[in-house]
């Protein structure tokens, strides 16, 4: 009962279809996301936000380092968000990946984003380090995000629950295998 009331608040949270019972943390379930749309669209690339935190992007190199995957960092603009202009510029692209908030706490305009990773026919990949952000903002599903993915410890978690971190992951149900 209580995995599938966690996968119902977490698919209704994060405005996705689906929800699985939960990945070891947030990092690693950004890494699970760039590997499932690598999979998806079989293409080669990810591109990532810079605004990821860190540690986050730590974990994805890990797991994609020893792979022929190449990871894209995205820069920032001075108004703390992700600029999407090298975007235009990719091919072969998997997936972009962005965190909003941000590490600096800002809001990323995943909708815009959207549009752009459409155009490259890959899949958008929303990660947070806070999920009840979404009880104040628009959802990265309604935003037009294909996988959403991060940290849910914020949600207290005990330890009887597989313990101190908790990896939330949803998407959409045509990605289900």
């Amino acid at each position: 009962q209580a995995i599938f009331e966690y996968q119902t608040l977490t698919a209704r949270l994060l405005g996705l279809e689906v929800a699985n019972a939960s990945q070891y943390d947030g990092a690693s379930s950004l890494a699970e996301a760039a590997l499932m749309a690598v999979r998806i669209t079989r293409k080669k690339k990810v591109a990532v936000s810079r605004l990821i935190h860190p540690h986050y992007r730590n974990v994805l190199e890990t797991y994609l380092g020893p792979t022929d995957f190449e990871i894209v960092e995205l820069p920032y603009l001075t108004s703390g968000t992700t600029d999407p202009v090298q975007l235009e510029e990719l091919d072969d692209l998997a997936a972009v990946a962005i965190q909003s908030p941000n590490f600096f706490g800002c809001i990323e305009n995943l909708a815009q984003i959207s549009d752009k990773v459409r155009t490259k026919k890959a899949l958008l990949i929303a990660c947070f380090t806070e999920p009840l952000a979404y009880g104040l903002f628009k959802n990265p599903g309604s935003q037009g995000a294909d996988i959403g993915c991060g940290e849910g410890q914020s949600l207290g978690i005990p330890r009887t629950f597989g313990g101190p971190a908790l990896g939330m992951f949803a998407t959409r149900l045509k990605y289900v295998r």
